[in-house]
């Protein structure tokens, strides 16, 4: 059985470059455990991943289906309006705080969508920016104020 050759040189590709991060991060950083992670637990955890899918994406290759899918066609507006929202996040989180930046953050993106509704972004928005504040100050201990409007 023939692999799809795309697949394959992607797949042993992505195992070759996980397997050195993990190898490479595992031997140089002290790696700790999940409770205290040390400076390599990160970096040899995502090139584990990396590697493990590398493996999964070449076992895949021998597979006989091959089904051959035309992406859509790129349209700027969602990229321009998730790049935007992240520079609103980036230029507005010491400024007016985490809750109204998560709100315009989420509705500048929604924005990027051909079905854009307001009220259901607002209650998205304000969803994940509830969530989002509880996360950073209860479950992080993080100083990150909820409201600073300072302009």
């Amino acid at each position: 059985m023939k692999p799809d050759t795309r697949d394959f040189i992607a797949g042993v590709a992505m195992m070759a470059i996980g397997g050195f991060v993990a190898l490479y991060a595992s031997n140089q950083y002290q790696i700790g455990d999940a409770a205290r992670m040390g400076p390599g637990y990160f970096p040899t955890l995502l090139g584990a991943i990396l590697a493990f899918l590398g493996l999964v994406i070449t076992v895949l290759s021998f597979r006989e289906v091959v089904h051959i899918l035309t992406p859509p066609p790129f349209t700027p507006r969602p990229f321009i309006a998730v790049i935007a929202a992240v520079a609103l996040f980036a230029l507005l989180i010491t400024r007016i705080g985490l809750i109204p930046t998560t709100i315009l953050m989420v509705i500048v993106t929604a924005a990027g969508s051909n079905s854009f509704r307001p009220g259901r972004a607002l209650v998205l928005g304000v969803s994940l920016s509830a969530i989002a504040w509880l996360i950073f100050s209860f479950g992080l201990q993080m100083t990150l104020p909820a409201f600073a409007w300072e302009f």
